[in-house]
């Protein structure tokens, strides 16, 4: 593939935005953990920033929702853990071994592709029960620790962990202004606006959602890796959980705004710390109030904040705004 052919964008536009990408991300997360002395929420952060960005590239592109997408995350998590646990690999190589069996799983899943809708949706989810099972099996307990849990302390370093997933949560936001401003990103667009007039004109959308399909599950399974580096120890529920790898980063997306550069940033920064404050107060009703919040964003700004964004950068920086 003809990578300039690609890629075929404004190089001016393209830096003005990913400055404004980078540059306020490097202030969080360099000033965040000193404003309040918790590193480990914006080490969940930088986590989720990842994961809303590898689910805005297959949601938010191509409108294919995959309710079972925390599947990758977790197997980027369990792919580390076992490879430093039993062959002593280093966790950078670790790391990206995960990413890959996440994106290997996603290819033994791409049939689901052929689905659309609920029934994508669901079949997605069910995917995601079902390696749920296998990796949560006793017989399997001296791989993956089963139900009682994988341990890799020896490599524990919180430290460099963060600063990596900082960096990496930033290279993900630029992957999607990449995908953005490419030919790839408008074909994906114009599959989530009509997939069979594109077809039509000859084009085979079901390649362009695979390869969507496979960066979105790298990309999630680094997420992962990285997560479960910086626990040390996990059970499966720990890396496993719907609601936390799935349903929460549908609601950032959604909320800053799916198909967009900056929206799931903003979605993920602004709903993630605000999932941090009332989680100090009531559990119950944290979930009620993002049930509520999911429920109204699908009736009244299915477009999100982003667009609210959008028009603030283009005046204060009118020849570089956002797309």
């Amino acid at each position: 593939m003809n990578f300039r052919r690609f890629f075929l964008s404004n190089p001016k536009k393209i830096s003005t935005d990913a400055a404004l990408l980078i540059v306020p991300l490097a202030a969080l997360f360099i000033l965040g953990p000193m404003v309040i002395t918790n590193q480990a929420i914006f080490m969940e952060l930088a986590v989720y920033i990842m994961l809303a960005d590898a689910l805005n590239i297959v949601y938010g592109f191509t409108g294919y929702l995959p309710f079972g997408f925390g599947v990758f995350f977790a197997v980027g998590a369990y792919g580390t853990a076992i490879l430093i646990t039993h062959d002593a690999w280093p966790v950078g190589a670790s790391i990206i071994a995960g990413a890959c069996f996440a994106a290997l799983l996603s290819l033994l899943f791409t049939p689901m592709l052929r689905l659309s809708g609920a029934y994508f949706a669901i079949s997605s989810m069910a995917a995601f029960e079902a390696v749920y099972l296998i990796f949560s099996n006793t017989q399997l307990t001296f791989l993956t620790g089963g139900p009682y849990g994988i341990t890799f302390t020896q490599v524990y370093n919180p430290n460099l962990d963060y600063m990596i997933a900082a960096i990496l949560a930033a290279v993900s936001a630029l992957v999607v202004l990449l995908i953005s401003k490419s030919t790839f990103g408008i074909a994906l667009r114009a599959i989530r606006e009509d997939r069979f007039a594109v077809e039509l004109s000859g084009v085979s959308s079901l390649r362009y959602r695979t390869y969507a399909w496979l960066i979105s599950s790298f990309v999630s399974g680094i997420a992962g890796g990285l997560y479960g580096w910086y626990l040390g120890f996990f059970y499966p529920e720990a890396v496993f959980s719907l609601t936390d790898f799935s349903v929460l980063v549908i609601i950032f997306v959604l909320f800053g705004g799916r198909g967009t550069v900056y929206g799931p940033v903003i979605g993920t920064v602004i709903l993630f710390l605000a999932y941090q404050l009332l989680s100090l107060y009531s559990a119950n009703l944290l979930l009620i109030i993002f049930g509520v919040l999911l429920v109204l964003l699908v009736l009244f700004i299915p477009n999100g904040i982003e667009p609210l964004f959008r028009k603030i950068v283009k005046t204060i920086f009118p020849p570089g705004g956002s797309d």
